[in-house]
């Protein structure tokens, strides 16, 4: 979702993504598990605490909407992704935790059962050096950025193309990113769930479902049983069914 970014810095979807919420809601569509595949909020450039402290509201209009779509005794699950934070130890801002916490949202960098595993996908693409170097520098950019907020656009094109190799131009590429990312969380013969990529996708032979986003391909999935589909918003309250995976 990328959460929280301005127009005026970066084009999104926030209010495509609000009226679906409310779509979902007035259809009477209720979930057992929600989980949230990283990169929901920005927190790369501008500080999320900060607006968090004076723009509360701005959460609570998206957490609102998401929370009544599960019921008491639902699994909400907050799978932690590259943007979301920029401690070493990449856990969440304090303030943004605790948030999150007093809403009953599990925090966590990997969630599994016996069916599946879901993590944000970084971990496929940053060792932990490479890690260690990229929080640096973001954090220079960070600097300029917060003084000279028209620099975004340039600090985040720049930073994409020397130092984020997250899109993949081959199948060749992909193939390989995730033939990583299956090694580190472990996946063996469970469904890998991810985000980070940004391509919304489906592999059978690989089992593995990239969510995509919810900046430029408007994308989700919804589990029911064992039947995946993967939806985009074409607006208009419409939904488009762009795959059905079932998992064996």
């Amino acid at each position: 979702m990328h959460y929280l970014l301005d127009k005026r810095v970066k084009d999104h979807a926030h209010e495509e993504l609000i009226d679906l919420l409310k779509m979902i809601y007035k259809r009477g569509v209720r979930f057992g598990r929600i989980i949230l595949v990283g990169d929901i909020l920005e927190n790369w450039f501008f500080s999320a605490t900060r607006k968090l402290k004076k723009k509360r509201k701005m959460f609570n209009r998206l957490f609102d909407r998401i929370d009544r779509l599960a019921p008491a005794g639902s699994e909400k699950i907050y799978i932690l992704g590259n943007h979301d934070a920029v401690r070493f130890d990449m856990r969440l801002p304090i303030h943004i935790e605790g948030y999150l916490t007093a809403r009953d949202w599990q925090i966590k960098e990997v969630y599994e059962t016996t069916e599946m595993v879901v993590a944000h996908g970084h971990q496929g693409q940053y060792g932990k050096l490479f890690w260690f170097f990229n929080i640096v520098f973001l954090r220079i950019l960070y600097r300029f950025a917060s003084l000279f907020p028209s620099l975004y656009r340039f600090c985040d094109s720049f930073y994409r193309k020397h130092f984020n190799f997250d899109r993949h131009n081959t199948q060749e590429q992909m193939l390989d990113y995730y033939a990583r990312l299956s090694h580190i969380l472990k996946q063996e013969d469970r469904l890998m769930v991810s985000g980070h990529t940004h391509q919304f996708l489906h592999l059978d032979d690989l089992k593995v479902i990239n969510t995509g986003d919810w900046i430029d391909s408007k994308t989700f999935v919804i589990q029911d049983g064992l039947v995946f589909h993967g939806l985009r918003y074409a607006g208009k309250k419409t939904l488009v069914e762009e795959f059905e995976y079932k998992h064996k």
